[in-house]
């Protein structure tokens, strides 16, 4: 089974882009999970998720880092337990770093695991192009993300959008950064379907 950690700030386009994603693995015959730590409404189509076979677990928590061990865990275990998808996204909720989440997965030594790269997804308009006008966890997510996924560059300028990668680049070298397509019948990007 693998598990995604998709993270990004409120408005960032989590949902969306995981709703794609399960859309076109479903598309290749794959049974997908999701995840949802949220301490909000949470934005999925019940009527889609049923379409797709999608199955999903929320996690009520304040952060996820503090219940882990009990929330994360034992919601992996059952959905690999009752539906054995091959592939699970975990939503994080703003606040929260996936590479941190990643991290304390590893340690759990979950049998039969795959931990995707973490990802971390920016609103390239709205995004910042000086880091000191980051908040804290925007900076954290960026510089720790394994892939920075630009989403809505189509409704940026190529200044501004340009600015924004750099920035990144800045924060995290490593980091792979990709645009996420406008349109649902352009190629995803690779690297975030594992």
């Amino acid at each position: 089974m693998k598990v995604s950690i998709i993270g990004g700030a409120t408005g960032s386009g989590k949902t969306t882009v995981i709703l794609k994603l399960a859309k076109y693995l479903n598309s290749q015959g794959e049974k997908i999970g999701v995840i949802v730590q949220e301490s909000g409404e949470v934005d999925y189509d019940e009527k889609t998720l049923t379409e797709l076979g999608i199955k999903t677990r929320e996690v009520n928590s304040v952060c996820i880092p503090c219940s882990l061990d009990t929330d994360i865990r034992s919601n992996l275990l059952t959905i690999q337990e009752e539906f054995n998808p091959d592939t699970v996204f975990i939503e994080a909720e703003e606040t929260v770093l996936p590479h941190k989440l990643k991290a304390d997965l590893e340690r759990m030594e979950l049998t039969d695991v795959e931990l995707l790269p973490s990802v971390v997804l920016v609103d390239s308009p709205e995004f910042e192009t000086e880091d000191d006008q980051l908040t804290e966890y925007v900076r954290k997510q960026t510089a720790g993300a394994e892939i920075v996924c630009m989403g809505k560059t189509w409704m940026d300028s190529d200044e501004h959008a340009n600015a924004v990668k750099e920035l990144i680049g800045k924060l995290n070298p490593e980091a792979k950064i990709v645009d996420y397509p406008e349109n649902d019948d352009e190629d995803f990007p690779a690297e975030l379907l594992g």
